[in-house]
């Protein structure tokens, strides 16, 4: 993809070290931005709600060693390619990275960063080729597709050429495409985006952010307009003269010239105010267009399979009536025997 641009999460305590992989990446020229977190709490927050194509680890955090993240996303099987970047010169600690899973074990300098733009473009095409054509990747998204919901999910994206899910509007949210035959709860439904966002199965683009409440998180929130001044719901247009165009009713009864935003969660009720807000990333979910052809020949492969199991299932079921009316006969037949042997 000629557009393409490459995103790294960087988890680095010293933002020096970021400043510096800056200069060598705009210097190069190349496609790339990094996203800087400075602690492993950070990292799991940011790295689980946006699509990224590399990490970069500092072996050296607070909390964590980044060998400690390494064995967290190991359990989570996540198929990202990462770098592991320290100061310290320890083979052993190489060693350990590179058996976790780190593509790379790169020493801290002005050397080693100048030539990071390109490894950083060469580790992604590697390992995107590498999760495209390894048998054991393949199998794993083979068993995903093999669940009902996913495989509703794909055939729908697919068949309408769309390929992608969008919100349903620009303030609801949920991911929930029009025709599927398998009916989802949001929850669900997002867990499984998640799984699929995971395994590289799709992809997610931020388009946008939603207010959230403080609260409980939800994004179910509605907004009233409020007097910039007492925070009152009632105002009219301001007739008494002056600049102010709007006048407060159910307040303090003054003019003003802005009207500010009050918010109210729907789920769990709460009102709070614009300063108070949260907010999250809006994105779309997108079918991995290198994967497009393998999953119509796994949507057709499991199609046939279902095929086979409802003709199996009713084979099984014809057989079954067939013994049980052979059953029904011999014990009519029985029944007319010793009917006939006691006549005799």
């Amino acid at each position: 993809m000629e557009d393409r641009v490459y995103h790294v999460l960087m988890v680095e305590d010293n933002p020096n070290h970021y400043k510096i992989l800056q200069r060598f990446i705009k210097k190069s020229g190349k496609p790339i931005e990094v996203d800087l977190v400075p602690s492993a709490h950070e990292f799991f927050n940011v790295f689980l709600a946006k699509n990224y194509d590399l990490i970069m680890l500092d072996y050296n955090l607070a909390q964590y060693t980044g060998l400690s993240i390494l064995k967290k996303l190991n359990e989570l099987d996540v198929f990202t390619p990462i770098i592991m970047v320290t100061q310290q010169k320890n083979p052993e600690i190489a060693i350990n990275a590179m058996k976790l899973g780190a593509v790379d074990y790169v020493i801290k300098s002005k050397e080693n960063f100048e030539h990071l733009p390109e490894k950083i473009i060469a580790y992604v095409a590697d390992y995107e080729q590498e999760l495209s054509n390894n048998e054991v990747f393949k199998h794993k998204r083979k068993n995903i597709l093999r669940n009902n919901e996913v495989r509703e999910i794909f055939r729908y994206l697919i068949s309408n050429k769309e390929l992608e899910l969008h919100p349903k509007s620009s303030t609801y949210h949920y991911y929930t495409p029009g025709h599927l035959e398998v009916e989802m709860e949001k929850e669900n439904f997002e867990k499984i985006l998640q799984v699929l966002t995971i395994n590289k199965m799709m992809v997610k683009k931020p388009i946008g952010v939603k207010v959230t409440c403080p609260r409980c998180d939800s994004d179910d929130v509605t907004t009233t307009p409020i007097c910039s001044i007492c925070g009152g719901k009632i105002f009219v247009k301001n007739t008494t003269g002056g600049d102010a165009p709007l006048r407060c009713l159910s307040g303090c009864g003054e003019a003003f010239t802005e009207v500010k935003i009050a918010y109210k969660c729907n789920s769990c009720f709460k009102e709070f105010k614009q300063e108070d807000c949260r907010y999250k990333h809006i994105y779309t979910y997108q079918v991995n267009p290198q994967m497009i052809d393998e999953f119509k020949q796994l949507l057709a492969s499991n199609d046939e399979v279902q095929l086979w199991e409802e003709k199996n299932k009713q084979y099984t079921e014809n057989l079954e009536n067939t013994r049980l009316m052979h059953e029904e006969i011999r014990s009519q037949l029985r029944t007319l025997i010793e009917q006939q042997i006691k006549k005799n």
